[in-house]
């Protein structure tokens, strides 16, 4: 029950065209693997429920290997706003995340 490449790639695309816009700064790494983590926790609370909390940490822990490398390159060094990294930490949905964190 992994993250979907579809919401994560939504947000690895909404980092990189911000850089087209020439706004904010080179995103971190640590910053890169924050989104990461909220996305991917999001949408398995969406898919799981109220899991248990160990089950729920295993899983990001696998999505966050697993999409390690797209982060690195699709991510990492991408112009980002302090704005947009608020936004993620603060969304509750998926939905909100890549609708309304990056545009």
């Amino acid at each position: 029950m992994r993250l979907g490449a579809v919401h994560f790639g939504a947000v690895l695309l909404a980092v990189a065209l911000l850089g087209v816009a020439g706004c904010g700064r080179p995103a971190t790494e640590a910053e890169c693997e924050q989104i990461l983590e909220r996305t991917a926790r999001l949408e398995l609370r969406e898919r799981m429920g109220e899991a248990d909390a160990k089950l729920l940490d295993a899983e990001v822990n696998a999505t966050k290997q697993a999409m390690r490398e797209s982060m690195m390159n699709n991510c990492v060094g991408k112009r980002i706003t302090e704005s947009a990294l608020e936004c993620v930490r603060e969304a509750q949905t998926t939905k909100e995340l890549t609708e309304g964190c990056f545009r």
